[in-house]
C-alpha cells in the first residue's frame, strides 16, 4: 500500500489476503494524504485505524519501514519501532532491511523482548 488514498478503500479488496503498510513509532517516511511517502505526523491516528479495520476485515498486516528505512540510527529507536508495531498497532509481522549481521542479531533481540 502506498498512501492514504489506498488505505482508505481497504478492505475493499476481497481478493487480498495481506496488507503491507508503512508505519513506525516515529512516523518517518511514512503513508500520507498523497502517494508517496514522507513525514506524516498528523495522519497517525488514521494509518493506525485502517491498520485496525483491516485486522477486523480478516486481512494480516505487515509492517513496512519499521525503522524508517534505515534513518532510526540509535538502538532504542530501533527497539521502540518494533515494541510499537507489535504492542501499540497489533501487526501480525514486520520487514526488516540489514546492513550487516549485527543488525540480525539486535533485531532477533528486539523482536524477543517484544513478543516475551
Amino acid at each position: 500500500m502506498h498512501g492514504l488514498p489506498v488505505l482508505r478503500r481497504m478492505p475493499n479488496y476481497n481478493w487480498l489476503e495481506v496488507a503491507m503498510i508503512w508505519m513506525n513509532h516515529k512516523w518517518t517516511l511514512m503513508d500520507g494524504p498523497t502517494y508517496t511517502y514522507d513525514n506524516n505526523p498528523n495522519d497517525v491516528s488514521e494509518v493506525v485505524e485502517h491498520i485496525k479495520n483491516v485486522h477486523r476485515h480478516g486481512l494480516s498486516v505487515i509492517s513496512m519501514k519499521l525503522a524508517g528505512a534505515a534513518a532510526f540510527t540509535r538502538h532504542a529507536d530501533r527497539q521502540e519501532a518494533m515494541r510499537f508495531a507489535f504492542r501499540h498497532v497489533g501487526v501480525d509481522a514486520v520487514t526488516v532491511s540489514f546492513k550487516n549481521t549485527q543488525e540480525i542479531h539486535e533485531t532477533i533481540s528486539n523482536l524477543n523482548s517484544v513478543l516475551a
